[in-house]
């Protein structure tokens, strides 16, 4: 199957709420196969769980993160391609007085780089993404 689905940050970590929303684990469920997560989520990701103070809640995070999340998404890295499309947006938004957060700059160039659907719980901080640079944008 091809992945077609690249998973924002929010996504992946909605799912370990205690009671995350159904329509997200059913989307999850229907696409199996066909979703992949950023190096800059899995970043994310990692960070999250490392400012964590040692205990329970850490571990259980870091069980969810290294037995679920590695293996069931692929790691699309920010590589040079994901680059150049990064310095084309913030050449147009920084002058323009719109500069977006660096992370989510890089996430959206690797989603435009990879011709994948960015899929987000937060579909504002991707929507100049979305008018100025053509982003693939879906809401789960």
């Amino acid at each position: 199957m091809k992945t077609i689905y690249l998973l924002d940050t929010n996504i992946v970590s909605h799912v370990t709420k205690p009671e995350p929303d159904e329509n997200l684990i059913t989307n999850l469920e229907l696409h199996s196969g066909t979703c992949a997560i950023s190096s800059i989520t899995w970043y994310e990701l990692l960070n999250g769980m490392e400012l964590l103070p040692e205990g329970h809640k850490k571990d259980k995070l870091r069980i969810f993160l290294n037995e679920y999340v590695q293996p069931s998404f692929p790691i699309i890295p920010y590589d040079s391609h994901a680059a150049k499309i990064n310095a084309d947006i913030t050449s147009v938004l920084i002058p323009k007085g719109k500069p977006a957060p660096i992370l989510d700059t890089q996430i959206a160039s690797i989603a435009i780089a990879n011709n994948m659907i960015l899929v987000t719980r937060n579909v504002k901080d991707f929507k100049i993404f979305r008018e100025t640079f053509n982003l693939m944008l879906e809401e789960w």
